[in-house]
């Protein structure tokens, strides 16, 4: 997964350079990842059924993703808007009235693993405060 990570850092810069290429006038920010796992712990079985062993390992690589974006950004002169922070304690394996990200089998009209009403206003609250 590392080297999936890494292989897409110069695609990630490429399309940085075009962006600048057609709108060099803009201001530009590439937005993280939030938590998908929770910062501690052994993640939710059955909710989220990653192996107890697997998921320091996940949280791992998202940390490494996040890390990718951030150094890609700062490399293209653009910003890096930090989501991963601001939704700690709000993982697929927070309660479904608190969390940010939808387990497997989501509780709210969500795709699985992906942000929920919540999460994207959340999000957007990160996003809106560092773009003013």
């Amino acid at each position: 997964m590392s080297r999936r990570i890494s292989a897409t850092a110069p695609k990630v810069a490429a399309v940085l350079a075009e962006i600048r290429l057609r709108s060099p006038n803009a201001r530009k920010f590439v937005v993280g990842y939030p938590q998908v796992l929770p910062d501690r712990g052994l993640g939710c079985w059955p909710s989220l059924p990653i192996g107890f062993g697997d998921v320091s390992y996940l949280r791992a690589r998202a940390k490494e993703l996040n890390r990718m974006l951030r150094t890609q950004a700062t490399n293209a002169g653009v910003g890096y808007i930090d989501t991963y922070t601001p939704s700690d304690g709000r993982s697929a394996c927070a309660s479904p009235t608190h969390r940010w990200v939808e387990p497997l089998a989501p509780a709210n009209p969500a795709a699985p693993v992906h942000p929920n009403g919540r999460g994207m206003a959340g999000i957007a609250a990160v996003v809106a405060g560092a773009v003013q």
